[in-house]
């Protein structure tokens, strides 16, 4: 009598990953749980839905995804084969699907995973779309279990939970552990100033209160610059940003790249063009943020942050010295020099933070004690193991929504 085999689990290799699906740059923060080194992965924003026959040729080293019947090219191969865009128009939500699934393939090619896979996701958006996170987590895990078409073959991924949390919340968890006890006695104002928005956060006596957005980001800014010029420019264009950005420091040929003309005389005539306009755009971008921000909150203290905040530094420190209103630039974060490989520096401020807080999360549902830093001492910035606002709290105010077991 033969006696059947006992079935062998599958073992599973358990990975965090929190994810900023941002304007210009897609960043996520993944590590293997719980003690894998976090690492950062990073992806163009462009993104190009197509049809199954025009992935056919593409190599493995693009990044597109097929879910379902849907199949969408991702990064610079959708900007530069397929004529894709940012969708800076569109909700974050709408992409997000697409979007994480094709970071979690790069990210298990990164550790070099090929099955077996338990994922812990999250996922940054900002306050007005928070609601939509528990659609987004049912999405992504049924579109895991079925499998999601790779350039390596199907992607199939244990979603173990998942979780929405607002952008900017890991930032302010952090300034509160700096502070301690002072965070629960101040007003404290958050201005997040990203690519295709900007955001606002105000904690009232350590409750967070108020969470708002606003079209504010560095696209609106690039757009007025366009249309004032009128030289032919085209608003998608990333190296625009990346010139505006130049020449406010003072590189008064930063914008010469930018014109289409073909003889020097006309390069020249819309160079003087540019710098003459850009002056004007950028007061009229501050005085369009100030405005928002008066309107929000009386403040004590004001966090600003996000990769456009350096653009309009000068502007915004006068003006909230005019207030009396002390600026903690980037939350007085200190970034792992060995963690930002892709050369983004204060761009990751906000996924990095909000994966801190994440882990202490996990640590707390997984039963998980932590006698060790979150990355080597070697470049540890903040201790992951020191208290962070309990996840009830987060939960309670609107700051995390969470969906376990999706």
């Amino acid at each position: 009598m033969n006696t059947p085999k006992k079935e062998i689990a599958p073992v599973y290799t358990r990975v965090a990953v929190s994810v900023d699906l941002g304007g210009s740059q897609n960043k996520i923060i993944v590590q293997i749980y719980p003690s894998g080194v976090p690492m950062v992965v990073a992806m163009e924003p462009e993104i190009a839905d197509v049809g199954k026959n025009s992935i056919t040729q593409l190599s493995e080293n693009c990044t597109w995804v097929g879910i379902g019947d849907e199949y969408y090219v991702l990064g610079a191969l959708a900007k530069n084969t397929f004529a894709g865009t940012p969708a800076l128009r569109d909700l974050k939500s709408h992409y997000a699907l697409p979007k994480v699934a094709g970071l979690l393939w790069l990210a298990c090619r990164q550790l070099g995973l090929s099955k077996g896979v338990d994922a812990s996701v999250q996922l940054l958006l900002p306050p007005g779309e928070i609601s939509d996170g528990k659609d987004l987590g049912k999405k992504l895990a049924s579109a895991l279990r079925k499998g999601i078409v790779t350039p390596t073959g199907k992607l199939k991924v244990k979603l173990h939970n998942f979780y929405v949390a607002p952008e900017g919340s890991g930032i302010m968890a952090y300034r509160s552990r700096g502070l301690g006890a002072l965070f629960g006695q101040k007003n404290i104002g958050m201005l997040m100033l990203g690519y295709r928005n900007a955001s606002f956060f105000l904690s009232a006596k350590g409750n967070p209160t108020k969470a708002e957005s606003t079209e504010l980001g560095m696209n609106w800014l690039v757009q007025q610059f366009v249309e004032r010029t009128a030289v032919g420019l085209l608003k998608d264009d990333l190296r625009i940003p990346l010139a505006l950005v130049s020449a406010s420091k003072g590189n008064l040929n930063a914008l010469q790249s930018l014109s289409r003309k073909a003889t020097s005389f006309e390069v020249e005539s819309d160079l003087k063009l540019f710098n003459s306009v850009l002056p004007d755009v950028r007061d009229d971008y501050c005085r369009a943020l100030i405005r928002w921000i008066r309107n929000i909150a009386v403040l004590d203290e004001v966090i600003i942050c996000g990769g456009t905040a350096e653009f309009v530094r000068k502007e915004l420190t006068e003006h909230f010295q005019k207030e009396d209103v002390p600026i903690v630039w980037n939350g007085g974060v200190q970034l792992p020099k060995q963690l930002d490989t892709q050369g983004l520096g204060d761009r990751i401020t906000d996924v990095w933070t909000a994966h801190i807080t994440y882990i202490k999360m996990l640590d707390h549902n997984f039963g998980y004690e932590r006698k060790q830093n979150l990355v080597p001492d070697s470049y540890q910035s903040q201790p992951v193991r020191n208290s962070t606002p309990p996840k009830e709290v987060w939960e309670k105010n609107g700051f995390l929504t969470m969906h376990p077991g999706v």
